[in-house]
């Protein structure tokens, strides 16, 4: 009797000590790849069990393997809630080969939430994604991005020079806080900023661009369309452009190296545009000029460094025959453009061309912008100017109609 009594009380002992039934059999379907009965299995352990923060790490494991990034970010906050100390401990021992998926969960998550402008929401998943991997750069650069975002331009400047105390080469980091600073018209401090990002971003690109080109004598034009297919997501064309230009028989090798070409291209293109913006609100018009052309050398169909420079060109230096040349690369790209279309028409007035400035502005400017005071007027001056003053004064009384249309 008393041995079979032993048996009960190792029976009873041996039940209490092991998992749920629940959670024994979720880990089963787990390790089947069984993801949905294993969901199954963790919600019933959670109504019976809600306390267990086991379960939450679980659901929030087997959310992602379903695809459910948000649900299983979610998990994991519950989780958290429950017992912090516990859910890292969890992360770190037995599910430490999946940490950096789960860092990359939340900080997806976060990135996502932004572009969805619920940034409160996006701070949390950043707040998660550092408790797993507090030394990752690209979650500051993300929450600086959201703090600017939400008009907190010194918590963005926290959050980006925590990015610089881990990595002091960082160039994203010196670039958004050049934005910030810019954005308080402290152009000086700036361009400080802009220089080293443009630094350390020209540091990658040549790296990148010695990996890219190592077949072949590097080429701005090559490079830029190589930029242009990846950015349109023209895989075919690129692959055919790789193999047959860069001298590369497995295009698909290269995939990797052209996204961070693509990214680093910008990056710096970037540096080099606001850099100059920040010269042009200075005055120092011929360090915007410089900057602007080198962004136009990376990235020829920028369209706010064409305006920019096109309009240096013409107020500034009277360079109007450049000038022109970069506007019709702005039309070229936006038909209905009317600014682009007004400033050709300067452009042949300012070189006497009267003829070619009366067709632009009459066939172009005027198409998009018909009752537009300052184009009449200049159409006006260039008829005059050609000696045909009937059509002069019919545009300067058209000017007055219009004049005393908008003051009744």
């Amino acid at each position: 009797m008393k041995k079979f009594m032993f048996l009960i009380v190792v029976a009873i002992f041996l039940f209490v000590g092991c998992p749920p039934t629940y959670k024994n059999a979720a880990k089963i379907y787990l390790g089947q790849s069984q993801y949905q009965k294993a969901k199954d299995q963790i919600v019933l352990g959670i109504e019976q069990t809600p306390g267990d923060f086991e379960y939450y790490c679980l659901l929030g494991k087997v959310e992602i393997l379903l695809g459910n990034w948000l649900d299983g970010s979610k998990a994991f906050q519950d989780a958290f809630r429950i017992d912090t100390l516990l859910t890292l401990k969890w992360m770190q021992g037995p599910e430490k080969e999946n940490l950096s998926s789960y860092w990359q969960n939340f900080y997806n998550c976060a990135l996502k939430l932004s572009t969805e402008k619920k940034y409160d929401e996006a701070l949390v998943e950043l707040f998660l994604a550092k408790k797993i991997d507090p030394t990752n750069v690209s979650q500051f650069n993300l929450e600086g991005t959201i703090y600017a975002q939400m008009g907190n331009k010194e918590a963005a400047v926290n959050a980006y020079n925590k990015t610089l105390s881990i990595d002091p080469e960082n160039p994203e980091a010196y670039y958004f806080i050049g934005n910030a600073m810019f954005e308080k018209k402290a152009f000086d401090s700036s361009i400080v900023q802009y220089t080293n990002s443009i630094k350390f971003f020209e540091k990658n690109y040549n790296q990148i661009k010695g990996v890219l080109f190592q077949n072949v004598s590097f080429d701005k034009a090559l490079a830029f369309e190589i930029v242009d297919l990846w950015n349109g997501k023209k895989t075919e064309e690129l692959n055919r452009v790789v193999k047959t230009k860069l001298g590369f028989d497995q295009p698909d090798v290269q995939k990797r190296n052209i996204e961070k070409f693509a990214k680093v291209t910008e990056g710096l293109a970037h540096g080099y545009y606001y850099r100059g913006m920040a010269n042009y609100n200075l005055k120092k018009d011929s360090l915007a000029l410089n900057d602007w052309n080198t962004t136009l050398d990376l990235v020829p169909n920028d369209l706010d460094a064409l305006y920019y420079l096109a309009e240096l060109l013409i107020v500034k230096f009277k360079k109007y025959d450049e000038a022109r040349e970069h506007l019709e690369k702005i039309v070229a790209v936006k038909a209905d453009d009317f600014t682009g279309w007004f400033y050709i028409g300067v452009c042949y007035a300012q070189v006497k061309n009267y003829k070619k400035a009366i067709e632009i502005y009459e066939d172009k400017a005027l198409k998009y912008s018909p009752d537009n005071i300052d184009v009449l007027t200049n159409i006006a001056f260039a008829y005059r100017e050609l000696g045909d003053n009937k059509k002069a004064i019919e545009y300067l009384m058209k000017i007055d109609q219009i004049q005393k249309k908008g003051n009744k």
